[in-house]
């Protein structure tokens, strides 16, 4: 909820400092971050709000003739933070998707240099495909390559 007190400082900092119409380019960081940290719906929501909240404050002390202009405006500027919001939204779904599907094994790995067999943090010995399918969602199927086939199975 912290970026609803972020909009409406945004929101208040335009209003104190300026009437002019341009492109609020500042609403578009508390959306960004509600689409990064709380998902679509919440940016959204505050993607809406920003530039409807604006135009109630901003046609109240207007001539009729420019509320159509600050309307149009208005409009155009909450299409864009809409698609702003979605597009960041669908960025960070597909950041959080990768970092579940990525496990990275780091470090040095202590590995024997005739059976490839791993000695794990209880000192133990185990093998290759073990240690790592327990440390990650990697799978092993096994195979002959063509230069172990010719050596080791060329009389078969």
């Amino acid at each position: 909820m912290w970026w609803i007190a972020l909009g409406c400082a945004m929101l208040w900092i335009d209003y104190v400092t300026s009437t002019a119409e341009h492109f609020p380019v500042v609403y578009i960081i508390p959306v960004i971050l509600a689409a990064w940290y709380s998902g679509k719906w919440p940016a959204v929501g505050l993607s809406i709000a920003i530039p409807v909240f604006r135009l109630v404050v901003m046609v109240m002390p207007l001539p009729p003739g420019r509320m159509m202009s600050l309307a149009l405006a208005t409009t155009f500027r909450g299409a864009v933070i809409v698609i702003l919001a979605l597009w960041f939204a669908r960025l960070a779904e597909f950041e959080r998707s990768l970092e579940r599907r990525v496990q990275v094994l780091e470090g040095l790995v202590p590995i024997c240099s005739f059976c490839k067999n791993i000695r794990n943090e209880a000192g133990e010995w185990e093998r290759l495909e073990k240690y790592i399918s327990r440390r990650s969602a990697a799978e092993f199927s096994h195979g002959v390559c063509p230069s172990c086939n010719e050596k080791h199975y060329a009389g078969v």
